[in-house]
Formats: C-alpha cells, sequence, structure tokens
C-alpha cells in the first residue's frame, strides 16, 4: 500500500542556497538529523566549493524548512561525514546528494521529490551520467521512488554502513 502525497500547491519552493542561510541549516540539521551530526563548517564548505548543488526549502516567512547538499564525486566510495572534502575531483564521474532534508511537519508533500530534477540537470551540466548517494533512515523507498537503485557492490554496501550506519544503503542513478 502507498501512501498518497499532498500534491496541491504550496508556498514553499526550493532555491540557491546563499551563504546567509548556513546558520538556519546548521539549526534544522541539528534538529532532523541528531544521529548523524556535521559540523556546520564541514556544510560550509560543502557550500562553498560547490554552490551549484546546495539548494534551501523557503516558505511563506524567513525560516527555512528543508536544504540540500550535493557536489560532483569520484568513483563509488561516499565520503564520510563531518569530513571536509578540502576539495572536489578534476575528473568526477558522478555527481553525489550528500544530504537532503525537509522537515518533519512538511513531509508527504512531494516537496522533496520536486528538487530531484533539479539536481538531475545540475549533474547534466557538470556533466557526469550519474548520481550516488546515501540513504538512511528508511530513506530508501523515496529515493527507488525517485529513480535510483540500490548499488550491487556489497564491499561499497558494507563501507557505506560503516561510514553511516547499520540501515544505510548506497544507491546510484544513471542519467541521460
Amino acid at each position: 500500500m502507498h501512501a498518497m502525497s499532498d500534491t496541491s500547491p504550496t508556498p514553499f519552493q526550493w532555491r540557491p542556497m546563499t551563504a546567509a542561510d548556513l546558520a538556519q541549516v546548521d539549526v534544522l540539521a541539528q534538529r532532523i538529523h541528531p544521529d548523524f551530526p556535521e559540523r556546520i563548517a564541514v556544510l560550509a564548505e560543502k557550500f562553498e566549493l560547490f554552490p551549484d548543488g546546495c539548494f534551501v526549502l523557503g516558505g511563506p516567512d524567513a525560516r527555512l524548512s528543508g536544504y540540500c547538499f550535493s557536489h560532483p564525486w569520484r568513483g563509488g566510495q561516499p565520503p564520510a561525514l563531518d569530513t571536509f572534502l578540502t576539495s572536489l575531483p578534476d575528473k568526477p564521474d558522478a555527481h553525489f546528494i550528500h544530504d537532503v532534508t525537509v522537515d518533519a511537519s512538511l513531509r508527504r508533500r512531494s516537496l522533496a521529490s520536486v528538487l530531484v530534477p533539479k539536481l538531475v540537470d545540475v549533474a547534466r551540466a557538470i556533466p557526469v551520467s550519474r548520481m550516488i548517494l546515501v540513504a538512511v533512515s528508511g530513506s530508501g523507498p523515496f529515493w527507488t521512488r525517485m529513480g535510483f537503485q540500490r548499488t550491487d557492490d556489497e564491499a561499497l554496501q558494507a563501507a557505506t554502513r560503516a561510514k553511516y550506519s547499520a540501515g544505510a544503503m548506497h544507491m546510484q542513478r544513471e542519467i541521460a
């Protein structure tokens, strides 16, 4: 049985992240991801290295209700949480979706699914032919609906679980 999503018009919209958004992103991250803590400096570095892959979900007031960090990457191994990247690869072969977060009060409104085509456009502009991510906190079914599949490499899955959590799953999506 599939849960129905509310597809009515919403005042919430994804927009490019700015440096001024990082303080609110940090507040959201600490509240929503207590099991996956990351220092604001680590998130700020991701924004500084690749602002084109960073978005925030704004609403009718000035408060943010979601965010996304993504960047070019190379190879299947995802970067560890709360670790500085220092630089991005010269010849990326994937677009890594580090995090897409929507406040729990707004889930089931298709807000994250609206962002995925924007991320596909970012990946094509890099240009790379695949997107990778780590599904945590039971988000695998959402990402499957977005065209991602569990990566078949069991060693990669084990390394992903070691870096993230026992329930983490490495996923990828080929793009044309």
